[in-house]
């Protein structure tokens, strides 16, 4: 009897140790998952710090230069005296290459550090903007002479620029006749418009509504990296899928074009082809013209 009471005892002991031992590992496992769940929000949160920081001095280049910056080669390595720096717009005032496949933020133009340029997971944060709102020679990106009192000039498409100037009241350009055709297009992952140029006037009597362009794309490729290039330049770091939301996002696969549309929307855990951990800023024109103080006239 002794012996039997001693091995049950023993056996109450070994189940409480394993009991014990169950709820050390699950609470272990519950911490982790939670602090892996607060890392994950904390790189989120500092993402969209970046990108923030990357939007103001945007806007300051705009106030400073009545345009846009063209993007930096993403190819070139951390260090070389070209890294960062747009390529070109002076003395051309044309983007190059035109298609901006390889176009990452020029954070050296913008007057910030290589490291302002990277992502939460230290991947180069890529940048699209419509190659006519870069143009040194245009410089479009000033809609101070234009008001919503004025007058449709009839000229239709992207390179529209807001003139006379001075005016005063009908002799200024219609702020909607500016925005024609200007900025890029962006979806939300289920066909929906966020940015959505407002098409070429044809002399219609009635003018379109405002357009939601934006003005440029800032795209953080997220913990994947897929179709970014690296901190230190050379290839992109990922490939880039074939198929889903992200593969528009993508450097060096598909070019910046009329047809272009870039995605984003909510995350995408799940691998495959819907998978999206990209996170974007796409500000409208006339957002980035009124940061720039460079917005259309009050009416008169």
């Amino acid at each position: 009897m002794d012996r039997a009471r001693t091995d049950r005892q023993r056996g109450s002991v070994l189940i409480a140790i394993a009991a014990a031992l169950v709820i050390v590992a699950l609470a272990f496992f519950a911490v982790f998952a939670l602090q892996q769940s607060q890392r994950k929000l904390n790189l989120t949160t500092g993402q969209q710090a970046r990108l923030a920081r990357l939007d103001a001095a945007l806007a300051q280049f705009v106030a400073r230069n009545r345009r846009l910056p063209c993007p930096a080669d993403g190819t070139l390595v951390r260090g070389d005296i070209k890294a960062g720096v747009e390529s070109p717009s002076p003395p051309t005032g044309v983007c190059n290459p035109a298609n901006q496949i390889r176009g990452t933020v020029p954070w050296a133009t913008l007057n910030l550090t290589e490291d302002d340029g990277l992502d939460a997971w230290n991947s180069r944060i890529s940048y699209r903007v419509q190659p006519s709102l870069a143009s040194s020679v245009l410089n479009l990106m000033n809609m101070s002479w234009c008001t919503q009192a004025g007058a449709t000039n009839g000229a239709p498409g992207a390179a529209n620029a807001c003139q006379p100037a001075p005016c005063v009241a009908a002799a200024c350009m219609d702020d909607a006749n500016y925005l024609y055709g200007k900025g890029l297009q962006v979806q939300d992952g289920s066909g929906g418009w966020l940015n959505q140029p407002s098409p070429a006037w044809a002399g219609a009597p009635t003018p379109p509504p405002l357009s939601s362009g934006a003005a440029y794309v800032l795209i953080a490729h997220g913990p994947n990296g897929s179709g970014a290039f690296g901190a230190n330049g050379g290839t992109t770091t990922q490939t880039c899928p074939v198929v889903g939301p992200e593969m528009g996002n993508c450097n060096g696969v598909v070019p910046l074009n009329a047809a272009t549309i870039y995605i984003d929307q909510p995350p995408v855990d799940q691998p495959g082809a819907t998978y999206f951990d990209d996170t974007l800023s796409h500000p409208t024109l006339a957002t980035v013209l009124e940061r720039a103080a460079l917005g259309p006239r009050a009416v008169h």
